[in-house]
């Protein structure tokens, strides 16, 4: 497919369609309250946290480091045994199993009289982003009504549907989004100046977490009949791993899952750093890339516009410019999609970013600087910055029943774990 370069090869896209029938698909959402057990207001701090995923266990470790009741001792109890030890060992399950216990005997953790939905807000700098805790229902998961957008990958799946059952508990919420509805921003509007907060927390990185328990869970239940579609925006792994558990007995009784309105969701880049260009040369591997782009020299990272890449190779910035077909389908139209299919899987051979271990991925909050550090010090041969995914093109691929590229989206700010929790044990 020539999509606005004349020497851009023909490949058949890596992303599959999935398949859902619109009979399927419900044309509500319905959520749950939550039966929870919620932080100890006095003790937020200690004990919320980073989401799992996003840190590495020696980044784990150094987060934990003096704070021995920081709910990362169960999300990556991994963090307190040595490298030699798997994430996935046995012993690690026990280990956060241990740790979540003491966490409710000691009172850090405290069960709701009665399940609850919480409304949650981030400030970040000028941006608000409030959304409704609460537990998405399975059939929404099984239909399609809560849509996907990524594939998941078995291990992963594995580790939280294993660290789930030890626990009986959800720790880790879900992000999801829905199309605004006028009368929960409405709701969100009048708990914010009418009830008083549950807890309060300014993170690492300056990001103030406050969360409020809504007075009238009903309605918020009521309200959300109202809105016709949903979807996962971050947390696919999470989603998953509670929907295998549905069936069991004890098990789940949804996903434990935040809500936000589109118009408050903020998308920030994904950018990619390639370690080996072999068999390339950095000059052979820019003339590959003059075959399928327009390549122009830039004195800085290209502008954060669709149909601009950035390339960063030997000191210097490129700028890849190319233009999709406006009759191709969602994912095409994406600029990760272009890189994929026209360079990186061709020429260097990549057949899955997600496992190829010639390919780092760098999320939009380190900025381009953090990929000219790369590679200035010889940890990447070559770094390519992408603009940031619209949340318009995110739904669009998710209504096509399509799956966006690996590592497409970067969400900010991150959820806090811990403010809530569905204990279903």
């Amino acid at each position: 497919m020539n999509r606005g370069c004349p020497h851009a090869p023909s490949i058949n896209h890596p992303f599959p369609r999935r398949t859902i029938s619109a009979t399927q698909v419900n044309l509500m959402v319905k959520i749950h309250p939550i039966p929870a057990l919620s932080v100890d207001p006095a003790r937020a701090t200690e004990v919320t946290c980073v989401p799992y995923d996003i840190v590495s266990r020696a980044e784990s470790r150094a987060l934990a480091q003096n704070h021995p009741d920081t709910l990362l001792r169960v999300d990556r109890a991994d963090l307190e045994f040595p490298d030699s030890v798997k994430f996935n060992a046995p012993e690690v399950y026990q280990k956060a199993a241990q740790n979540f216990a003491r966490l409710i005997d000691h009172k850090a953790l405290l069960p709701e009289k009665k399940p609850a939905i919480f409304l949650v807000r981030m400030i970040e700098g000028k941006h608000r982003q409030r959304g409704f805790a609460a537990l998405a229902d399975f059939g929404d998961y099984a239909s399609g009504q809560l849509r996907k957008h990524e594939f998941t990958r078995p291990d992963k799946e594995d580790d939280r549907v294993t660290l789930i059952r030890h626990l009986g508990a959800l720790t880790g919420p879900v992000l999801a989004t829905y199309p605004d509805l006028p009368e929960l921003t409405a709701q969100m509007d009048e708990i914010e100046v009418t009830e008083k907060p549950l807890a309060e927390v300014t993170d690492e990185r300056g990001v103030k977490h406050t969360v409020w328990r809504c007075p009238d869970a009903a309605e918020i239940v009521r309200l959300f009949t109202q809105v016709t579609r949903s979807y996962i925006a971050d947390g696919h792994h999470r989603a998953a791993a509670a929907a295998r558990l549905a069936k069991e007995k004890p098990g789940p009784l949804g996903i434990l899952t935040v809500y936000f309105p589109a118009s408050e969701l903020r998308v920030l880049p994904y950018h990619r750093l390639v370690l080996k260009l072999d068999p390339y040369t950095p000059a052979t591997f820019l003339e590959e890339a003059k075959k399928v782009f327009q390549v122009t020299p830039s004195t800085s990272a290209p502008p954060d516009e669709t149909g601009k890449i950035g390339l960063f190779l030997q000191g210097k910035w490129y700028q890849l410019e190319w233009k999709a077909d406006e009759k191709s389908d969602p994912v095409a139209k994406l600029d990760a999609s272009a890189l994929q299919d026209r360079l990186l899987g061709p020429v260097l051979q990549v057949k899955d970013p997600r496992t190829d271990a010639r390919l780092d991925f760098v999320g939009g909050i380190h900025g381009t600087k953090g990929l000219e550090e790369k590679v200035n010090s010889g940890q990447a041969a070559a770094a390519f910055s992408l603009p940031a995914v619209s949340l318009s093109q995110i739904l669009a691929v998710a209504d096509a029943d399509q799956i966006m590229p690996p590592k497409s989206t970067w969400f900010e700010p991150k959820l806090r774990s811990g403010f809530y929790i569905h204990k279903f044990n």
